[in-house]
């Protein structure tokens, strides 16, 4: 009874256009609940308290630890930063917060001194065997995908302040790393990085007689270079756009998967839907493309196949961005998703690709296609596996809006006007679908001409 009085609940601020950190509303939860739940790590009030990932609790603390020896501000100082702006950080949380007996406070003090400390330690070069997480790449990653989920977030705004304000140190090196971190910072672009993260990549002075580090006093390391150079799998060498403040983790990933140029703009309400699976418009002479674009995006392309330029001579090329398979593929996408439905449903750019892939998708054989056209690269073993990824990833998907909508009517208009591409399809499908029948259908048919050509000749 003792520790239920000492419960602290915050209700929401009814303040809807400050909102950005919601739970998953509990239909599409229900559909993949792991997709939403952290496995290792509890970032924000959320999924604070949760028995299977105290774990962790004891790292994100030494990592705060040593985010104050290297701030310029002591512990007081931070704690007050966070309590002045309590109000505000709770205008981004849409639901009720339980913290326990645990201050709200505190539990925002760790994690951004957390976060913001992992990023720091990532930037440098020096080695990371004496870090628990950044020495294992299965910790990383798995750490990484946990800071993506919409429900496991803080503030971006805050973290940013919050950089800012403590003004922490970067840890000097010892000579040798210096001056590897000067040749790296210097000399070649290594893996296109520095190109984009150039402040990441600055490293400091170093005296080669002394072997004394010297900071380099013109360096700044922003806060947002370093969250790039941490979802760098993400963010492919690409700069973010001017002017772009992302709201979270979840939100900065969404931005770096979308591009101005998605079909016709934003999405418009509409009924029309695409009818026919990648089968049927083979059959119609679609033809699929897989794009190397690092954004998620569909394309179409009318091709005449002759000089004729009738309904019936016209192929049609759609091209679409390459979908890895994989089951971390999955996770990410459920939430960027999921935060597409509840702040952009006018520029669900994500959800429209996934529900024009479900209506592409009927069965194993459509998968069958796509991977041999190279449009999914499948990671998950069995064809039938990535069939069902994909056709329950738009599971309680509101379908009223799409930016696809004109491509989904140019799709329907071309498989129902090219009679004669789906009966040459037909023909191939059935004759010549590989070399033995193809060779077996033309020994038949010259047979068929020479048998025809006796019969006239005795008959003459």
């Amino acid at each position: 009874m003792e520790e239920q009085t000492d419960q602290k609940w915050h209700e929401p601020v009814l303040v809807l256009d400050q909102w950005c950190i919601y739970r998953i509303p509990s239909k599409l939860r229900n559909v993949n609940e792991a997709s939403f739940t952290p496995q290792l790590l509890s970032i924000g009030p959320f999924h604070h308290g949760n028995p299977s990932l105290r774990d962790m609790d004891s790292h994100k603390k030494i990592y705060y630890e040593k985010f104050c020896e290297r701030s310029s501000k002591n512990k007081d100082e931070l704690k007050t930063f966070i309590q002045q702006r309590q109000e505000n950080i709770l205008r981004c949380y849409a639901g009720t917060i339980e913290c326990g007996n645990i201050d709200f406070v505190d539990i925002i003090l760790v994690d951004a001194c957390f976060i913001i400390e992992l990023f720091m330690t990532n930037s440098e070069t020096e080695n990371h065997e004496n870090y628990y997480i950044l020495r294992s790449p299965w910790l990383r990653k798995a750490v990484q995908q946990d800071l993506i989920l919409f429900e496991n977030q803080l503030p971006y705004y805050l973290l940013q302040d919050l950089y800012d304000f403590a003004k922490p140190a970067f840890s000097s090196r010892d000579g040798l790393n210096g001056v590897r971190a000067e040749e790296q910072a210097h000399g070649d672009i290594a893996n296109g990085q520095k190109y984009c993260f150039p402040n990441c990549f600055s490293g400091p002075r170093v005296s080669t007689e002394t072997n004394i580090v010297i900071e380099a006093p013109h360096v700044q390391h922003h806060f947002l270079d370093l969250t790039c150079e941490f979802f760098k799998e993400f963010t492919k060498g690409k700069p973010i756009k001017e002017g772009v403040k992302p709201k979270h983790f979840t939100d900065l990933v969404r931005h770096f998967l979308c591009t101005d140029k998605v079909a016709d703009g934003s999405c418009i309400s509409t009924e029309t839907k695409n009818k026919y699976n990648v089968r049927k418009l083979k059959a119609a002479g679609v033809k699929f493309i897989p794009l190397r674009e690092p954004f998620v995006i569909i394309k179409e392309e009318k091709v005449h196949k002759s000089n004729f330029k009738l309904a019936c001579f016209t192929a049609m090329d759609l091209k679409l961005t390459r979908f890895w398979a994989t089951y971390e593929a999955e996770c990410v996408m459920r939430n960027v998703m999921a935060l597409e439905q509840l702040m952009y449903p006018d520029r669900a750019y994500i959800c429209s690709y996934f529900l024009l892939m479900d209506q592409l998708v009927h069965t194993v054989e459509d998968v069958d296609l796509l991977i041999k056209d190279g449009v999914i690269v499948n990671l998950l073993g069995s064809n039938k596996a990535v069939e069902k990824l994909v056709t329950s990833l738009c599971v309680q998907i509101m379908e009223d809006k799409s930016c696809y909508s004109k491509i989904c009517t140019q799709l329907n208009e071309h498989y129902e006007i090219s009679y004669w591409n789906r009966k040459l399809a037909t023909l191939k499908r059935v004759y010549f679908k590989d070399l033995w029948t193809g060779s077996s259908t033309v020994v038949g048919f010259v047979v068929f001409v020479f048998s025809i050509i006796g019969t006239i000749q005795s008959l003459s």
